[in-house]
């Protein structure tokens, strides 16, 4: 495999689609959401995308079974007859951030498909790492257009979640999650950014809740969270021991380094 290919295992016919994209980052929280959504939609896989730019390696699946890294394509046709259907990428890793053309090639092909199939529209979710979280995490939005904070936030109105607009210029989104906007910018595309708030590391299902809860606002969807919401609940009580830890390593008076390799072990 000389460049990245994508096999399509299916041409769906779909109406005005969005494209969402979710692939692993910061605290998984793009990957999460949208393993969610695709299957709380149950949405179907249509294609698949593989690349020399990932990772020199395969994973054992289930049976004993070797599989190349890969990126999934999937799609969900919207049962309301003016609704807009949807595209989700999600997949076992991005191209390694030292890997700048990589980045641009995979970003290119997913582009170049999304458009054939009449994608006008890009979502993109991820994690913003912060050092701290001061109650629920929020979520951090930039858009393509001056014009569509207007556009967004009037379809934010009523949103669980708090949106901030990010304006720390010179800021940057990493990977695909700003890539597949600037890029499908010059393609006369538009969308949004949505980051949710996470310590970033460790897998963040409260992140990926945040994210998600912005992004079926926009839509105009419903999707059930509870399977999200107990795995935030399974991370707290992680947290909460990992804090416990570091307490006690702090009381016996354990070195700082010790103290970091043990965590570090832990998680």
């Amino acid at each position: 495999m000389k460049e990245t290919m994508i096999y399509l295992l299916e041409r769906p016919q779909l109406r005005d689609p969005v494209f969402i994209e979710g692939l692993p980052g910061i605290g998984l929280v793009g990957k999460l959401a949208a393993d969610h959504l695709i299957q709380e939609l149950e949405a179907v896989k249509f294609a698949e995308l593989y690349s020399p730019h990932f990772m020199h390696q395969v994973l054992i699946k289930k049976g004993s079974i070797v599989e190349l890294m890969k990126n999934e394509f999937y799609y969900w046709v919207n049962p309301d007859e003016d609704g807009r259907d949807l595209i989700i990428i999600t997949g076992d890793q991005q191209v390694p951030p030292t890997d700048s053309p990589g980045h641009y090639e995979v970003v290119g092909k997913m582009l170049d498909l999304v458009q054939e199939l009449g994608v006008r529209e890009i979502i993109t979710m991820g994690g913003y790492q912060v050092p701290e979280l001061q109650g629920e995490p929020r979520v951090l939005a930039a858009v393509t257009h001056e014009e569509l904070v207007e556009y967004y936030k009037k379809k934010l109105e009523g949103c669980s979640v708090e949106v901030i607009w990010r304006e720390d210029e010179g800021g940057a989104i990493v990977g695909a999650a700003g890539l597949l906007l600037g890029m499908g910018k010059l393609r006369s595309m538009y969308g949004v950014s949505l980051l949710g708030e996470s310590l970033g590391y460790i897998v963040d299902p409260k992140a990926a809740k945040a994210v998600l809860s912005a992004v079926t606002k926009i839509l105009g969807i419903e999707v059930d969270m509870t399977a999200l919401e107990e795995r935030a609940k399974e991370t707290e009580e992680i947290l909460q021991k990992v804090q416990e830890m570091q307490r006690a390593m702090l009381e016996q008076g354990m070195p700082q380094s010790t103290q970091e390799e043990e965590d570090r072990g832990y998680l």
